[in-house]
C-alpha cells in the first residue's frame, strides 16, 4: 500500500512572516525611536523600480536614489513610515543608508580644524624645471619616460567622486571637463562659495590637481589631457551627511555619460547614525559601495579608491577598498616606505588589500589656488588613477581587471605582495610597454612533447614609441644558464632548434627577456622540463621481468615529436639471450637477431625464439647524426608448455637480491615424471629456513610440468615459486649466501644464492 504524504499548510501569519524584508540588527532598534532614517531598500526580483517607489511614498516616506546596480532605493522617512515599509513583501531587506564621520583624533588627510586650510606654501619652485617639488612621484612612479613623450591621458575618461571641485581655480585652465553634479543639493555646480571652516571643495580640488592642475615649475598634474566628469558626493556638514547613496548615484550617473577610469578618495566604515560595518562585513560583498564598486568594474570602469588612514594595525580598511576588482591605494613617502597612517588588510575573505602604494607624505598638491603639501591615501589614490589614465591612453584595449594586473606586475613587492603593501609601488612606464609582461607559450613544464621543440612566448601589443623589441633567449640544463645550449639575440617570438636534439638526463630549463629601449622584462627560469626518452618500450619490457607464449612476438613502442631535419627517427632493434640474471646493458653480449633502419615503431621478429629461454631486447634511436640506447626494463621469457625432458633446477633470479625492481627472487623448476617434491632453502650449515613445497596451493606430489612462470603477458615469476628472505615464521634472514634444495623423487639438485639483506 503506497503511503499518502500530506503537504504541511503553514498558516497566513507564518506566510507573511517569511514574506517580510529581513531588516538589519541596528535598523531593527533604531526603529523603536521617533526619529527620521535613510535606509536601502533592496527590492525582491521582478520588482520595478516604479512599483517599489510608489509603496515608499504609500507610506509616507521619499525616494532619494533608484540604482539599476543594487537593484534598491534609498529613502527617507520617520520611523512609523520605515516600520510600515519593514513589512512590505516588496522589499527583501532594509538597512540604513551609511552617514560618514570621521573617527575621533586628528585626519591626516585634513588640516586641524583652528589652522588655516593649507598654511604656508610648502611646494616652492626647486627641483626639476618643469615640475618642480611635484617631480617626487613623477619619479616614484617611473612616469617620465611616458610624460616626457607627450602621453597625458589623452582620449581617457576620469570621474572623480568627492566632496567638491573649485572649477574657476585657473591651475586647471585647459582642462576638459564633459560632466559635474552635485548629488549633495542636486543641481550641477560642484563647487561651493562655503562660509564652513572645512572648505567642501578643498579636499577634492586637491585630489584633482594631481590629476590636471599646471602651476609651471610647481605642480604639473599627471593626466591633464584626459577628460573628467566631476561629482560632488560628500556633505561635510555635521549631523545631516548621507553618503553612501551618492557615491552609488554617482558611479551609475558616470557609466551613463561613459567612462574609464573612478578615482574615490572616499571611505566608509562608521557613521553618524549608528550603523558601522564590522571587520567580517569587509568582504566585497557587504556594503553597498563595494558592491557597487564591484559592478562599475563589471561594466568596464577601473575603480581606484583610498585604503584609508586608520593604520598601522590589519584589517583596518574603509569600503569600498574590499570590493574584489578595485584597485586599493595605500600610501608611502618619498623614500618608499609605508606610511605609518595608511590602512592595512587583508580583508574579511582573506584577499590582499591594498592592491598598490603611491606617494602620499608631503604631496604637492593645489587646493584652489594655493599650494600645500597634504598627506593621505586620499593622494596616493589619485596619483595612481592618473597612472592607469596613461596606461589606458597606451593600452586603450585593456579592461579594468587587466590594467589593475599591469600595475601590480612590476610593483616593488610583486614577488612577495602582502597586506601592508600590496602589490607595492607599480613601474607605470614598464606597465605601459609590457602591460601582460613576456609570457612564455612552449614548451612548458612537465615534459616536452617533441625532442626539437619550438620555443615560443608572447609579450602583447607594444606602444610606437618604445622602439623594436629585441629578445634574449637562453636555453640550458640548469636554471642559471651557467653552461646554455644556446644563448642568442633574436627579433621575433619563435624559435626552432634544428639541430639540437634534446637527450633524457638533466631537466631543461629556458628564459626569454625582451628589451625595449631601456625597459626590460623577463620570464625567469620556465622549467624543469622532463626530457622524454627518445623511445618507450611498451611490450616485453618490465622491470619484473614478463612472458609471453609466442615464439615471434610483436615489438612495440612509442617514440616522441621531432621535425625534420634531425627527423624523422630510425631505429635499431637488437634481441639478446640471457641467463636469467638480467645483464648490465652498457656491455651487452652480441645480439642472437637485429634489424637496422626501421621508421615505423612495431616490429614481429621473423624467427622463432627458443622456448623456455629468457631474452631481452634494445633499441638504438638515431636522430640525425645523434643516438641513444633504450634497452628493456628487464627480461622476457617465451613459455614452453610442453612437458620437461628433465627434472631441473633453474638459477633464481635476480642473484644476488633484492635488485632494482624486485623485491624478492624467483625460483623455476620443471619436473619430468611425477613423484614426491620438496623445494627449500637451507642455511650453509644445512638447515631448513624456509619451505617453498608443499605450500598452499601445490601439493607434496606434483605431475609433470614446468613450474615457478607466471601466465602469458604476466610477470616471469609466479609469487608460489618466490622468496623474499623470510624464514617460515616470518622473520627475516640474515644477509648472506643460502643454498636452494630440489627433491623430487630420486632427483636432488642445489643452487647457491645470495640475500643481501631486507630492504628499509
Amino acid at each position: 500500500m503506497a503511503l499518502l504524504l500530506l503537504p504541511v499548510t503553514l498558516g497566513w501569519s507564518a506566510v507573511a512572516a517569511a514574506q517580510r524584508p529581513a531588516v538589519s540588527p541596528p535598523l531593527a532598534r533604531a526603529l523603536a525611536r521617533d526619529t527620521s532614517f535613510t535606509v536601502w531598500l533592496f527590492l525582491r526580483p521582478g520588482i520595478s523600480f516604479g512599483t517599489a517607489r510608489e509603496r515608499v511614498l504609500a507610506a509616507g516616506g521619499t525616494v532619494r536614489v533608484a540604482s539599476r546596480w543594487l537593484h534598491a532605493l534609498s529613502a527617507r522617512g520617520p520611523s512609523p513610515t520605515l516600520r510600515v515599509l519593514a513589512q512590505d513583501p516588496t522589499f527583501r531587506r532594509m538597512q540604513p543608508v551609511g552617514r560618514w564621520r570621521l573617527k575621533p583624533g586628528p585626519d591626516p588627510t585634513r588640516p586641524p580644524p583652528a589652522a588655516p586650510l593649507l598654511g604656508p606654501d610648502t611646494c616652492a619652485a626647486a627641483g626639476d624645471p618643469t615640475n618642480g617639488p611635484s617631480d617626487m612621484p613623477y619619479r616614484q612612479l617611473d612616469l617620465r619616460p611616458l610624460t616626457d613623450r607627450g602621453v597625458d591621458g589623452s582620449g581617457v575618461r576620469i570621474v572623480i567622486l568627492d566632496a567638491g571641485f573649485n572649477t574657476l581655480d585657473p591651475d586647471f585652465a585647459g582642462v576638459t571637463v564633459k560632466a559635474q553634479y552635485d548629488f549633495v543639493y542636486g543641481d550641477s555646480i560642484v563647487r561651493d562659495d562655503s562660509t564652513e571652516l572645512l572648505d567642501p571643495q578643498y579636499h577634492g580640488t586637491a585630489v584633482w590637481s594631481l590629476f590636471a592642475a599646471n602651476v609651471p615649475g610647481r605642480l604639473v598634474g599627471i593626466a591633464r589631457g584626459a577628460s573628467y566628469l566631476l561629482a560632488k558626493t560628500e556633505d561635510v556638514r555635521s549631523e545631516t551627511r548621507v553618503e553612501e547613496d551618492n557615491y552609488v548615484a554617482a558611479l551609475e550617473w558616470a557609466d551613463s555619460i561613459g567612462v574609464d577610469i573612478a578615482s574615490s578618495s572616499l571611505g566608509y566604515l562608521a557613521f553618524d547614525n549608528g550603523f558601522s560595518y564590522t571587520p567580517a562585513e569587509l568582504n566585497g560583498d557587504v556594503a553597498v559601495t563595494s558592491v557597487a564598486a564591484e559592478s562599475a568594474s563589471a561594466h568596464g570602469i577601473l575603480v581606484v579608491t583610498a585604503a584609508g588612514n586608520s593604520g598601522p594595525g590589519f584589517r583596518t580598511l574603509v569600503t569600498p577598498g574590499d570590493a574584489k576588482s578595485v584597485i586599493t591605494a595605500g600610501a608611502e613617502d618619498s623614500t618608499g616606505a609605508i606610511a605609518a597612517f595608511s590602512s592595512r588588510g587583508p580583508t574579511a575573505d582573506g584577499r590582499l588589500k591594498p592592491d598598490l602604494t603611491a606617494p602620499g607624505v608631503a604631496v604637492c598638491t593645489d587646493a584652489g589656488g594655493q599650494l600645500g603639501r597634504l598627506n593621505g591615501t586620499s593622494f596616493a589614490t589619485p596619483l595612481l588613477a592618473a597612472s592607469a589614465a596613461l596606461l589606458k591612453e597606451l593600452q586603450p584595449a585593456l579592461g579594468p581587471l587587466a590594467l589593475r594586473d599591469a600595475l601590480r606586475r612590476y610593483g616593488t613587492n610583486a614577488a612577495h605582495p602582502d597586506s601592508t603593501r600590496g602589490w607595492g609601488r607599480p613601474d607605470v612606464a614598464l606597465s605601459a610597454v609590457f602591460p601582460v609582461g613576456v609570457t612564455a607559450l612552449s614548451p612548458l613544464p612537465p615534459v616536452l612533447t617533441s625532442i626539437t621543440p619550438l620555443f615560443a612566448w608572447s609579450v602583447g601589443t607594444t606602444p610606437g614609441f618604445a622602439g623594436p623589441v629585441t629578445y634574449r633567449l637562453r636555453i640550458g640544463r640548469d636554471s642559471l644558464f651557467a653552461k646554455p645550449t644556446l644563448d642568442t639575440t633574436l627579433t621575433g617570438v619563435t624559435q626552432y632548434l634544428p639541430r639540437t636534439a634534446f637527450k633524457p638526463g638533466a631537466p631543461l630549463f629556458w628564459r626569454v627577456d625582451a628589451t625595449a629601449g631601456a625597459m626590460s622584462v623577463t620570464t625567469g627560469a620556465v622549467g624543469p622540463i622532463r626530457v622524454p626518452a627518445w623511445a618507450t618500450l611498451l611490450t616485453l619490457s618490465d622491470s619484473a621481468g614478463v612472458t609471453t607464449d609466442s615464439a615471434q612476438p610483436t615489438f612495440v613502442w612509442k617514440a616522441p615529436g621531432i621535425s625534420a631535419p634531425p627527423g624523422p627517427l630510425v631505429f635499431d632493434i637488437q634481441i639478446y639471450r640471457t641467463s636469467q640474471q638480467f645483464p648490465n646493458p652498457g656491455t651487452p653480449p652480441f645480439p642472437i637477431f637485429g634489424a637496422a633502419g626501421l621508421t615505423d615503431t612495431a616490429f614481429r621478429i621473423p624467427m622463432p625464439l627458443d622456448r623456455n629461454g629468457a631474452f631481452y631486447w634494445t633499441l638504438t634511436v638515431h636522430a640525425g647524426p645523434d643516438t641513444t640506447l633504450v634497452p628493456s626494463a628487464g627480461i622476457f621469457v617465451v613459455l614452453d608448455d610442453s612437458a620437461p625432458p628433465a627434472t631441473l633446477l633453474y638459477q633464481n633470479f635476480p642473484n644476488p637480491f633484492p635488485a632494482a625492481g624486485r623485491d624478492s627472487t624467483c625460483v623455476w623448476i620443471d619436473i619430468a615424471t611425477p613423484g614426491q617434491t620438496e623445494l627449500q632453502v637451507l642455511d650453509l650449515r644445512g638447515g631448513v629456513v624456509r619451505r617453498l613445497i608443499p605450500n598452499i596451493e601445490l601439493s607434496g606430489v606434483l605431475s609433470p610440468g614446468r613450474y615457478g612462470r607466471g601466465a602469458p603477458g604476466a610477470s616471469t615469476c609466479d609469487p608460489l615459486l618466490s622468496w623474499d628472505g623470510r624464514a617460515d615464521d616470518g622473520r627475516y634472514v640474515p644477509p648472506g649466501v643460502y643454498l636452494l634444495r630440489l627433491q623430487s623423487g630420486p632427483t636432488v639438485l642445489f643452487k647457491r644464492l645470495v640475500f643481501t639483506g631486507r630492504r628499509h
